[in-house]
């Protein structure tokens, strides 16, 4: 199995773009599901009311996200699952099977989970 592909051309660069927006936009996702899933709306509510303005001008453009809480759970983790899985496919034109398969594995471990949660 040979790996086809030309080093510096305009294809090789793209898949590189390709490659760091997906492991930009898995992290990204990640974030996002573990901050805004630990937001309460009792929480937010209060600070909606009661916080200093610019909490109350936050609360007030957060809450209309997180009052749905399963559908916004569902498109993170679709968003991030559709990054998970195409990452391999870009990794693949550039290296190996299983080389791709083990750096999209790192890339992602390291900058999806372990980054997003620091």
């Amino acid at each position: 199995m040979a790996v086809e592909y030309k080093c510096c051309g305009t294809e090789f660069f793209v898949h590189i773009a390709v490659i760091v927006f997906l492991v930009v936009f898995a992290g990204l996702m990640s974030g996002l599901t573990l901050g805004l899933m630990s937001l309460s709306l009792v929480d937010l509510e209060v600070l909606a009311k009661s916080g200093t303005p610019k909490d109350k001008k936050y609360a007030a453009k957060i809450m209309p996200v997180v009052k749905n809480q399963h559908l916004l759970l569902c498109t993170l983790l679709i968003c991030n699952a559709a990054a998970m899985e195409a990452l391999p496919i870009f990794l693949d034109s550039l290296t190996t099977a299983w080389g791709a398969v083990l750096i999209s594995v790192t890339l992602i471990l390291l900058f999806g989970e372990v980054t997003s949660r620091a």
